[in-house]
């Protein structure tokens, strides 16, 4: 049996390979890469198992948000309109915000990890979601989201006057 595959998402072809390169690493996940979201688009309809009717090879986004043409989390809600929520994601960016953090919890995320982020975090957020514990994670997000609202909301108000 081969190993779960994961989609890294991000525009910079060196991190991209670098964050597909952390995973392979530990010899448990195939990786594929793309270097933009129509390009990951491109990438969920080529590994469609039986024409999409027994879902999709790829059982995880990592998503980048600022990408040229479509952003991550407009990638993100195109992922969950044309494939519910069968194929997990995890934000792994350097771009935080009230409205981003809001969105991506919107669309189900099962971490929100910044750039530049400790392999360790990484490694261990994949291997929970391949351990069954997406619903956990996912709530744990959004909690995650709601003790940062205030601050995420404080700076955002104070960058706004500067």
């Amino acid at each position: 049996m081969s190993n779960p595959l994961i989609m890294v998402v991000d525009d910079e072809v060196n991190v991209a390979n670098s964050i597909a390169d952390t995973i392979r690493d530990t010899k448990r996940y195939e990786v594929v890469t793309a270097n933009s979201g129509q390009e990951a688009l491109e990438q969920l309809k080529k590994h469609k198992n039986l024409m999409g009717i027994l879902g999709n090879k790829i059982h995880l986004v990592l998503l980048d948000i600022k990408m040229p043409g479509m952003t991550g989390l407009e990638l993100l809600k195109k992922i969950r309109h044309d494939y519910g929520e069968d194929i997990g994601a995890c934000m792994l960016t350097a771009w935080e915000d009230a409205q981003k953090w809001e969105d991506a919890t919107d669309g189900f995320v099962i971490n929100y990890i910044r750039k530049p982020f400790d392999d360790k975090e990484l490694i261990e957020t994949i291997d929970k979601y391949f351990a069954g514990k997406e619903a956990d994670m996912v709530l744990n997000t959004f909690e995650k989201h709601i003790e940062k609202r205030p601050e995420l909301e404080k700076r955002d108000a104070s960058q706004k006057k500067a």
